[in-house]
Order: structure tokens, then C-alpha cells, then sequence
């Protein structure tokens, strides 16, 4: 099993390291993971996350009403926009630190749900877009075992069922491969991951996933750092797909 991460302490060090890279790419440079997008696009879309989710969780936002209150700048000159993202990055760092874990606020998923779930949901942005940003200069960075894997385990759970009108006609198997399966634990912000799940259309509609060893229609095997990537449609790494290609390719489309 692979150590625990601490999600803010990854929201923190992934940060810094996106501002770093932009800057030294240079804010015209293109992000070949996010076809259109320059430096600056990148840089904007993580600080709208941050400066968002800062929000929330500090001033306690419930109500789904509630949310059109927060406003976003717009046309930033690039060293206003430098400046900015680094501040919606202290903020949000701050926001998740200083407040309880088991505190309630507003989410996306259609119900509000504890401070930790944002915590979860922030560093795997976060990672993701710290892997974009540094593949631009040439230091591609390596999303450790045990944020990988979670952030497959996000994926799944969070990301997955809102593609339920688009049913698999098979199962899936994903299988981390540095990382031996158990049930997945969790305590405030620190996470351990699972590390193969097996993804099957339920008869009610929706997905169902069962985090164990089993054998599927289609197996996609890999790193957990490659297995994250292939989810969120980036070519991060070499994974090995054993079966029904169309299928897998239909989980993750």
C-alpha cells in the first residue's frame, strides 16, 4: 500500500509549480495536453478553480443561489493575471487549510458535501494541470502513486456518472499496477487510494464500479500516474488496453 497524501499540502507544492513553469515557458507557449490553450489559458482556468473554490469554502457557501455572487475578472493583462492566479493560489491553500474538514458547503454534484471533498477535488485539479504545465518545458511531472490513484478513484466516482446517458455495453477493468488493490480509507484530507476497479452499466441506469480484483470485457493496465492521464484523455504515458479497444475507449470518450 502506498503512503497517504495530504491534499493540501499537494494543492501548495502543484501549484507553485504551474506559476513556475508558465512563467518560464512564457504565457504564449502552447499546451499540446489541452489542444487550443496557451500558457495563459491554462493559468487562467486553474486560477478560476482556485479563486472559486476559495470562495466557497471561506465564506461558507450553502445555497446553489448563492453561487452567482462570485465573479470572475476578465481581460487581464498577463502580469496582472501572474499576479492573480498566485493570489487565488494562497487563497485557496488557506481557505482548505483554516477550515474544519467535516464543514459543509456548496458542490457540484448536486449535494452539498464536507470541506474534504473540495480539498480532494482541488489537488487532483490541481495535479493534472501541474503534469500540463510542466510537459510544455520539457520536466513532465511524475503524479505520485498515491495521488494517481485517488484521482482515478475521483474520476470514477465524481466524473463518470455524469455520462450515465452514454452506457459502456460491457465492463471495464482498470488496474494500477504499482499499486496493489484494498479498500479505499480516508481520514479529514489525507487519502489512501484503491488500486483496481471494475466499471459495469447498472440495470437502473448509471454505472456501477466495484473496487476489487476482477476480470472484465476490457482491462487497462498501467502506472497509476499513466492510468489517471489515459482517464482525463491525455497521452501522458504508455498503458496497456487487453480486449475490447472500442470499450475502452467509450468509458473514458
Amino acid at each position: 500500500m502506498s503512503r497517504p497524501f495530504v491534499a493540501t499540502e499537494h494543492i501548495w507544492t502543484d501549484g507553485s509549480q504551474i506559476i513556475d513553469a508558465a512563467q518560464r515557458a512564457g504565457l504564449d507557449a502552447l499546451v499540446p495536453s489541452c489542444p487550443g490553450w496557451a500558457m495563459r489559458d491554462l493559468l487562467f482556468h486553474v486560477g478560476r478553480v482556485w479563486s472559486f473554490w476559495a470562495w466557497v469554502v471561506s465564506e461558507r457557501v450553502v445555497d446553489r443561489d448563492e453561487i452567482g455572487r462570485h465573479t470572475m475578472p476578465a481581460g487581464l493583462d498577463d502580469d496582472v493575471l501572474v499576479d492573480w492566479v498566485a493570489a487565488a493560489h494562497v487563497a485557496v491553500h488557506a481557505a482548505l487549510t483554516s477550515t474544519p474538514p467535516g464543514t459543509e458547503v456548496w458542490t457540484w454534484t448536486g449535494a452539498n458535501r464536507d470541506v474534504s471533498w473540495v480539498r480532494r477535488r482541488v489537488a487532483h485539479e490541481t495535479a493534472v494541470h501541474r503534469w500540463d504545465a510542466e510537459n510544455v518545458v520539457g520536466d513532465p511531472y511524475r503524479i505520485p502513486i498515491a495521488v494517481a490513484a485517488d484521482g482515478i478513484d475521483e474520476w470514477l466516482t465524481w466524473f463518470l456518472p455524469r455520462r450515465a446517458d452514454r452506457p459502456l455495453r460491457g465492463s471495464v477493468h482498470l488496474h494500477c499496477t504499482d499499486l496493489e488493490g484494498a479498500a479505499s480509507e480516508g481520514s479529514d484530507d489525507v487519502s489512501r487510494a484503491v488500486g483496481e476497479w471494475t466499471v459495469t452499466d447498472a440495470a437502473a441506469g448509471g454505472f456501477e464500479i466495484e473496487r476489487a480484483h476482477s476480470k472484465g470485457d476490457c482491462a487497462v493496465r498501467g502506472p497509476a500516474h499513466d492510468l489517471l492521464l489515459w482517464v482525463w484523455g491525455r497521452n501522458g504515458g504508455p498503458v496497456d488496453v487487453l480486449g475490447d479497444q472500442e470499450l475502452a475507449e467509450r468509458l473514458r470518450s
